[in-house]
């Protein structure tokens, strides 16, 4: 049988964008999915970055993980029965991670890694999806039939191409937060945009280039899997012939 995964890109939570979100969940409501794959960077960790903070900004990091957690139960709630949700650790999400390495290394027992942080081994245990964390350092972590989802580790202005070229499968991958698409006819390489505010997330005031965007991956009965793009602009997509509005 025929499964089907829709694909979130980078949300950099508290950056995200709610229509966006929105959108996912009437998607969801639309047809059976057996899952969702959250490629990555779910949440920035602008707290930890090197980069300078707005001093008017008051959100901690824990309130981050709870509008990051509310959703995964929302995502939680519209998936079937025994349905999937992975996720992906980004380059931000490893920021707690490094921060730890780094500057505090005698907290490393006390403060908990994110997969716990964010409870999807209880989560997998209490309900009717199964939780699958996928390591920053592990590319080739998530595999669903014969292509391999990844947050993404390289940028350029061909970077799809990239991909193609350097693993020789059919790959899915967030980070750059552009969309591409490139195919030699046996494999695919999709960059799939973005699920953020890109005028809060952007660290300069010049045009990005970026694109909201989600994917629906089909695998079917051999392991052969096919890539739908679904080109999101302010809060509305065509998807299979029909037009959703968050």
């Amino acid at each position: 049988m025929l499964k089907q995964y829709l694909i979130i890109s980078d949300a950099h939570i508290p950056y995200h964008c709610p229509k966006y979100f929105r959108l996912s969940y009437k998607i969801l409501r639309s047809q059976k999915f057996d899952g969702i794959v959250q490629l990555g960077d779910a949440l920035d960790f602008w707290q930890l970055s090197t980069y300078d903070k707005d001093p008017a900004r008051k959100n901690t990091i824990m309130d981050d993980i709870n509008d990051w957690n509310e959703i995964l139960t929302k995502w939680a709630s519209l998936l079937y029965r025994n349905g999937e949700i992975h996720l992906l650790e980004g380059n931000h999400c490893y920021r707690l991670q490094r921060y730890i390495a780094r500057h505090a290394r005698d907290l490393h027992e006390i403060v908990r890694p994110l997969p716990e942080l964010l409870k999807l081994k209880e989560r997998t245990e209490a309900g009717n999806v199964i939780f699958k964390w996928h390591p920053y350092n592990k590319w080739s972590s998530c595999q669903l039939g014969d292509c391999v989802l990844m947050h993404g580790y390289f940028f350029n202005q061909h970077t799809a191409m990239t991909n193609l070229a350097r693993y020789r499968c059919s790959t899915v991958s967030g980070h750059t937060h552009r969309v591409q698409y490139v195919s030699d006819g046996k494999h695919f390489a999709v960059s799939l945009g973005h699920a953020s505010n890109e005028a809060e997330t952007a660290h300069t005031p010049s045009p990005t280039g970026w694109q909201q965007a989600m994917g629906v991956l089909t695998v079917d009965d051999f392991g052969k899997s096919s890539i739908e793009i679904i080109l999101v602009n302010d809060g509305k997509a065509v998807f299979r012939g029909k037009t959703y509005q968050a």
